[in-house]
């Protein structure tokens, strides 16, 4: 193999390793929050298997996201434009 190729072969192996250890992290991120979410919804006395149980961890991940976009100032832009209201 010549020196470019095997620079190129390491790059992407180290690339590939890089990449699964980020998938690993967030594998477990999202486990330890649902277990979280899990016991915040028994403890405001939601029974698991019902649609209010469902309905409070469905809340909890809007909540998240709704935190989310604030925090990262998802809502940021500039612009002109034209409207027309029907």
């Amino acid at each position: 193999m010549t020196p470019t190729k095997t620079g190129a072969l390491a790059l992407i192996c180290t690339l590939g390793l890089a990449l699964s250890a980020c998938a690993g992290d967030r594998s477990e991120q999202i486990a330890a929050q649902n277990e979280i979410d899990h016991q915040n919804c028994l403890e405001l006395g939601f029974e698991e298997g019902t649609e209010a149980y469902g309905n409070c961890r469905l809340k909890l991940r809007e909540i998240r996201a709704a935190e989310s976009q604030r925090d990262s100032g998802g809502n940021f832009g500039v612009g002109i434009g034209i409207g027309i209201g029907l």
